[in-house]
């Protein structure tokens, strides 16, 4: 009864640290809506959970020509303003994405790989 007791313990720990980890990867939008209006405006705001001012900073320097990132580490909210507003520029924010350790996003509750969210809300 103890190796199987200790045996459920040993899975529901790995469920839940293989789960944190999957958080860390989601990136949260403000929805399907503000994206649209993101995409006219050129301004995206994204909230990535567990991600330090390191781990964005150094993903961003690489992409200077493309947007200006600010991060507010206390609320995990970054901010994008696109230099130029064009579709080639909207796909790099994927690299971007990528780059900081995001593979889904959250848009609307609803969560996708981030190649599906880059074809219907960012292209």
């Amino acid at each position: 009864m103890k190796k199987l007791v200790y045996t459920l313990m040993l899975l529901v720990g790995f469920a839940t640290v293989s789960f944190a980890q999957e958080a860390n990867e989601i990136v949260v939008t403000e929805g399907s809506e503000e994206l649209v209006n993101s995409k006219r405006d050129g301004e995206y705001t994204f909230v990535l959970n567990g991600k330090t001012e390191g781990d964005i900073s150094g993903a961003a320097a690489h992409y200077t020509h493309y947007f200006k990132v600010v991060f507010e580490e206390s609320k995990q909210t970054v901010k994008l303003e696109m230099i130029e507003n064009d579709a080639r520029a909207r796909a790099v924010i994927m690299r971007f994405l990528v780059a900081s350790g995001v593979r889904h996003a959250d848009v609307d509750g609803k969560i996708i790989p981030i190649n599906e969210f880059m074809t219907n809300h960012l292209q």
